[in-house]
């Protein structure tokens, strides 16, 4: 999968790497404290890739997160190459992620996100999607787009929570939109 990036863009990723935004500390619905915060890939490398290899393959949505820890490896590299990212963690491993990557010269972005299960229903994904929302506005990107399993009821639920709506369905594909 490749994306061509404009030059205006890509400088603005450029200058994203810093991002800009400070951490957040919350206290999930088992009163747990996590940490969500920009991805460090010099030292959240092995941790975001060791969370993606225990996911279990019923998580997986539209073939992400890869199924083999090379192809993990490959994933994680092109998102930080490309993308901007963000981690949830609890106790020092991480336990979800977030990853925006610029879809066009529009100004939209097109988002991923994934929590582990054993972290799922505890509210982290919500103040994972906030804390991503936050950063693309305060970055000047116009739009996010996400794709989701059309029976992924859960996701379809969250992001209209938050203010998306679906602008392509198919019997597979559900294609959800945000302007900022």
């Amino acid at each position: 999968m490749s994306f061509a990036i404009p030059t205006s863009v890509m400088s603005m990723m450029t200058t994203t790497i810093r991002y800009e935004i400070k951490p957040l500390k919350f206290r999930d619905k088992l009163a747990e404290l996590i940490l969500i915060r920009p991805y460090d890939h010099e030292n959240d490398r092995d941790r975001l890739i060791g969370m993606y290899i225990r996911f279990d393959p019923e998580d997986r949505c539209l073939g992400l997160p890869p199924l083999t820890k090379e192809s993990i490896e490959n994933w994680i590299e092109y998102l930080a190459e490309n993308g901007c990212n963000f981690v949830a963690e609890h106790r020092g491993k991480s336990v979800g992620h977030t990853a925006v990557i610029p879809l066009n010269n529009q100004g939209g972005v097109e988002l991923d996100i994934f929590v582990w299960r054993p972290y799922q229903g505890r509210g982290i994904g919500q103040e994972l999607l906030r804390y991503t929302i936050e950063f693309c506005k305060r970055k000047g990107f116009r739009s996010i787009t996400v794709v989701t399993e059309c029976s992924n009821l859960r996701a379809k639920r969250l992001f209209r929570k938050f203010g998306f709506v679906t602008i392509n369905e198919s019997l597979d594909d559900c294609y959800m939109y945000l302007k900022l």
